[in-house]
């Protein structure tokens, strides 16, 4: 197995100083320090079952197939599938932590021969290419999202080796942690930890946009500086395709992809609406490519829509501003947002329209969750202002495991059978998803006892059960008021760090509070400057209850700039 291709600035061996808690404990409550690991180039096993024997069984039935497999049902191939992508899973991350212990022996075989850390580094990531016959940019980029799970975030790795998320989710948020220091890693991996209930059937474009999410709430100082660090990385590749294709790709800021991708996919539209019977992403990738080489009508240069999603804390404390997040694309620094829009304001010459308007609109969001409330409706469809609200909480596809752009909103419970046209009813899929019948899959809400929608189980039509609710605007503040005897329990950080060498031994995250300590503070400080810059601004806010009592939750407005 190996990963996302793409280098990166490698972090010193060990720089986090700790070990990930997993590894100490297996399922069955047994010391797994105790495992002995036979491994060289006759004999592979581990406590003493022989790998060698396993895998010459799988390659056979791979290779050969078997009547016995060629018999089953389809609930018995699908017990087989989730028991193969489980042990996959357990896999990835032994081989994560196989990668950072080979890291760590050509490092000391390097220092014994005399040969420098970067030297140890190149070794190491040859090496590493060629174990798992990939390319040294991805061996590179393995090594280094290892090394971050291993090290900084145990939590992440236990959920991978058992099977809760698939290796692509738990190496992208690895990946997103890459700017990030060791401290700020260990307290994302706690709140993502504690979030794994909802987040476990969603697809890794989701886990790496909450990790940012987490990160930029527990450092949002920092956000500006992360910003700065990807920018310098803009970058076009252009990959040859096969059959006579190629694929271009271009690394920019989120405002101006989210303007590309807005801008063919109106263009599409039109194109269709005006009789073209090309597909969708067809028309994209010829007008994409009219407008760069100046070839036939382009782009019309219309005005755009961009939605931009900004807390009413980022605006009135911007020291403790919240990720803003880009309508279809997610999570990008407030910073960022804020500095694009006043340096088109300020560009604008007297009597000149400006290129940039911004109207806003305000949204609310549900403190409890975290996510966006709602609008009724009676119509069958859903109306312009409804279905906007719709596409801005859930982002991307809301069916499991998928992140592909939103296409078609659905209603849940069909409108045929009196499925009312409302936004606890509506969920925001691709075109694919969105035929979920004729897949046998159907998808049901799941309310509280007050009767509002906190998530969306899909089943399958042999009982396969996924659930997906709506983007977690506040990732922070919902881990902040979880109660920490909610943590689930495979996830607990083991007592006996006490085995690991001096070099690399921490406290225990459960054992040391001050992750928490830190969370806990951190929301104090945003809260008090919130509501300083607040009484500010308006102390008495015209038909507010200047005392609303204690049950009522506390519901912030999210502004939405166009």
């Amino acid at each position: 197995m190996s990963f996302e291709s793409g280098c990166e600035g490698v972090e010193p061996l060990g720089a986090s100083g700790r070990h990930g808690g997993a590894d100490a404990v297996r399922p069955g409550g047994v010391d797994a320090s105790a495992a002995v690991i036979v491994a060289n180039s006759e004999q592979l096993s581990l406590d003493g079952v022989d790998l060698q024997q396993v895998r010459g069984v799988l390659a056979r039935l791979g290779a050969e197939g078997s009547r016995s497999l060629e018999g089953l049902g389809a609930e018995e191939t699908l017990s087989l599938l989730t028991g193969v992508q489980t042990l996959s899973s357990a896999l990835a991350a032994v081989q994560a932590r196989a990668l950072v212990q080979l890291e760590r022996a050509i490092t000391s075989d390097c220092q014994d021969r005399g040969e420098t850390p970067g030297q140890a580094r190149r070794i190491a990531r040859a090496e590493t290419s060629l174990a798992l016959k990939t390319s040294p940019a991805a061996a590179g980029q393995s090594l280094a999202t290892s090394r971050r799970l291993v090290h900084s975030m145990p939590g992440m790795l236990a959920a991978l080796a058992r099977g809760r998320i698939v290796p692509a989710s738990a190496h992208q948020v690895a990946k997103t942690m890459a700017p990030a220091e060791p401290a700020s890693r260990q307290q994302v991996d706690e709140i993502l930890s504690a979030h794994l209930a909802y987040l476990e059937d969603c697809g890794p474009g989701q886990w790496a946009d909450e990790a940012e999410r987490v990160l930029h709430g527990l450092d949002p100082s920092g956000s500006g500086a992360r910003h700065e660090r990807a920018r310098r990385e803009r970058s076009v590749t252009v990959r040859r395709g096969r059959h006579g294709m190629a694929t271009i790709t271009a690394h920019v800021t989120a405002l101006d992809g989210a303007r590309i991708r807005k801008g063919l996919s109106v263009a599409a539209e039109q194109a269709r609406a005006a009789g073209d019977r090309r597909g969708h992403q067809q028309i994209m990738a010829d007008r994409f490519a009219d407008a760069l080489i100046g070839r036939g009508d382009g782009i019309d240069p219309s005005t755009l829509e961009i939605g931009v999603l900004v807390t009413d804390r980022s605006l009135l404390a911007p020291r403790h501003a919240d990720p803003a997040t880009v309508e279809g694309h997610g999570a990008v620094p407030f910073d960022h947002v804020r500095a694009e829009m006043l340096d088109r304001l300020r560009t604008v010459e007297d009597g000149d329209e400006p290129d940039l308007a911004l109207t806003l609109r305000r949204l609310f969001l549900n403190c409890e969750t975290g996510q966006l409330g709602a609008l009724e409706s009676r119509s069958r469809q859903f109306p312009p202002a409804l279905a906007r609200l719709i596409r801005a909480a859930h982002q991307t596809c809301r069916a499991p495991h998928c992140d592909a752009p939103i296409r078609q909103i659905d209603h849940i419970v069909p409108h045929a059978q009196n499925g009312s046209t409302s936004f606890d009813n509506a969920n925001g899929l691709c075109a694919a998803c969105n035929q979920k019948e004729e897949a046998g899959q159907r998808a049901a809400p799941v309310v509280d006892e007050q009767g509002r929608r906190r998530t969306v189980e899909w089943t399958s039509r042999y009982g396969q059960k996924a659930r997906r609710g709506g983007i977690n605007f506040d990732p922070l503040g919902t881990a902040h008021r979880l109660p920490h005897a909610h943590r689930p329990p495979d996830i607990q950080q083991p007592p006996d760090a006490h085995r690991l060498p001096d070099i690399e031994r921490q406290p225990d995250i459960q054992q040391q509070p001050a992750a928490e300590h830190a969370l806990a503070e951190s929301i104090d400080q945003i809260g008090a400057a919130f509501e300083l810059n607040f009484a500010l601004i308006d102390p008495h806010p015209p038909g507010a209850d200047p005392s609303p009592p204690p049950s009522t939750p506390r519901r912030d407005f999210l502004v939405l700039p166009t």
